[in-house]
């Protein structure tokens, strides 16, 4: 275990090295602050801070990825390396945990330079000093005069749905760290009972960040534009170009930050919020300095460190749902190895993935091994009418089944049947034809579908078609699976609570009984 921390530590000591030697020549980032030698010193840092974070985001994938190689696999060396790469993962985590603290101390300290640099410079509006309501930009008679009423109605519309989008980025990140820690828990458990538990908790939490990653894209990139809009029309009335000059600037810097973040994000979303929120405050900040409202510029520079705690540059946690299905082909065996001390067991159900099992005959009791012509594996199943089922192997696909059932009838059995498993649902495959298995669909009413809401159903289910009746009732599907059919249905509902979703369960239609 020592030596084993000793690797990562070299590792991460070599990631460092080449950080330190990759670094690029710096531009400050705002104007007459070149010669500012803590500045640039501090921009420096930040530059190499974000190479390194990068490295060992990329560490963390590549480890995540190899994690979810080995969890398929359930023998003591697996359970060894995930064992090793769970201490790699652990340690750099915390790594970037510890970068992102060392940069939100940087980039207070660089915010604070380029504050005090602008703001010194900038000067007052004469007209404003005496202006009421001077407590807030929104309550500046002034810059209210200033702007048409249409706009600034829009303005204050947009600033009261502020409070909502960060809800939406705060809860998203608390929603990452949730889906993180049950999701380093699912790669190690054993059972699929475990599994399925902490997949449905994952599932869950996952679903309503997709939810919130829209609404989140759609309300703020509303409030951005209307902001920026606002403000740079003030800025360009009171002819202060060298402001309007210095925020252009922060937005193509914005702009090309995203460029560089777009491997290392969790969210396009949330990396855009994190990224223009800053720029919307600075806009107002100046403003306020324009109008001499100090409270205010105080205020905003609270509001700016708050707004940095929500962090986009974290890996992105990839969730593949593990199947433990034990697929084993049929064999023939000189002596069967089955008895009363070994009887046969009971038929494996499995809660998620696809196997197909040769049926071999339904019995009102129990038979003996010895007309299973020494098959194996073989499986019991007890149905509800009382009768007992057994079956042979646990094949991978169909055509495996339809080469296995060939081999059963030349053995000897009178009919063999394909028997499928998917997802827990059993369908008998030689009883009915392509397309007759029982499919969902959903049934939604109560309100429109918004384009949030489509966006969540074409995600989700992108094979599925939505269609809308006469009486208003939109129809999505079909769905082979109950359960997707749910986790969509679910999804829908957080997006509009109005929405009622009613999953319908379509059986095949009954063949005809043929005449005698």
């Amino acid at each position: 275990m020592m030596k084993c921390r000793f690797v990562i530590t070299g590792l991460f000591t070599l990631l460092v090295g080449i950080a330190d030697a990759s670094a690029q020549d710096i531009v400050a980032r705002v104007p007459g602050l070149e010669s500012n030698k803590d500045y640039m010193n501090l921009l420096r840092s930040d530059d190499k801070l974000r190479q390194k974070t990068d490295s060992l985001l990329a560490v963390v994938r590549d480890v995540r990825v190899a994690m979810r190689s080995d969890s398929e696999l359930r023998d003591s060396l697996s359970q060894i390396r995930m064992d090793s790469m769970r201490i790699v993962l652990s340690d750099a985590e915390n790594a970037i945990y510890n970068m992102r603290t060392q940069k939100m101390k940087l980039i207070d300290q660089i915010n604070a330079i380029e504050q005090q640099h602008v703001l010194s410079s900038m000067g007052n509006i004469g007209g404003a000093d005496g202006a009421k309501g001077s407590g807030s930009i929104f309550n500046n008679e002034y810059f209210k005069k200033s702007i048409a009423p249409e706009d600034f109605k829009t303005l204050i519309s947009m600033q009261g749905k502020e409070t909502t989008v960060r809800d939406y980025a705060q809860t998203y990140t608390k929603n990452y760290s949730k889906i993180k820690s049950l999701y380093d828990k699912y790669l190690l458990v054993t059972t699929e009972a475990e599994a399925e538990e902490l997949y449905r908790q994952m599932a869950t939490v996952m679903d309503e960040n997709m939810v919130l990653e829209r609404r989140l894209a759609k309300l703020w990139t509303e409030i951005y534009d209307q902001k920026i809009y606002v403000y740079s029309y003030f800025l360009e009335k009171e002819s202060r170009e060298d402001i309007l000059e210095i925020t252009e600037s922060m937005i193509m810097e914005s702009r090309q930050q995203k460029l560089l973040s777009v491997e290392n994000c969790v969210s396009e979303p949330i990396m855009d919020y994190c990224l223009q929120k800053p720029i919307v405050l600075n806009y107002e900040m100046y403003v306020a300095k324009l109008l001499n409202l100090a409270p205010a510029i105080d205020s905003l520079s609270n509001a700016s460190r708050i707004s940095r705690q929500i962090d986009y540059r974290m890996p992105v946690v990839e969730v593949e749902r593990r199947s433990f299905v034990d697929y084993q082909p049929i064999e023939f065996l000189p002596r069967t190895p089955y008895n009363s001390s070994n009887p046969i067991p009971d038929c494996v159900i499995y809660e998620y993935g696809v196997v197909y099992r040769i049926l071999l005959g339904t019995y009102k009791y129990k038979q003996s091994v010895s007309i299973f012509r020494n098959a194996s594996p073989l499986y019991i199943e007890k149905l509800e009418d009382g009768r007992f089922s057994y079956y042979a192997g646990g094949l991978h696909s169909k055509a495996e089944a339809e080469a296995a059932l060939e081999v059963m009838k030349k053995k000897g059995f009178r009919n063999p049947q394909i028997v499928e498993w998917y997802d827990g649902r059993k369908t008998n495959l030689s009883e009915v034809g392509e397309g007759e298995a029982i499919t969902y669909r959903l049934a939604i009413k109560g309100g429109e579908l918004d384009d949030t809401v489509k966006d969540v159903i074409a995600t989700m289910a992108a094979d599925c078609q939505i269609s809308k009746s006469s009486d208003g009732v939109f129809n999505i599907g079909t769905f082979v699976s109950r359960a997707l059919a749910e986790r969509v249905a679910q999804a829908v509902g957080k997006c509009d609570e109005n929405l009622q979703v009613e999953i319908i369960e379509i059986k095949p239609e009954p063949k005809p009984e043929e005449e005698e």
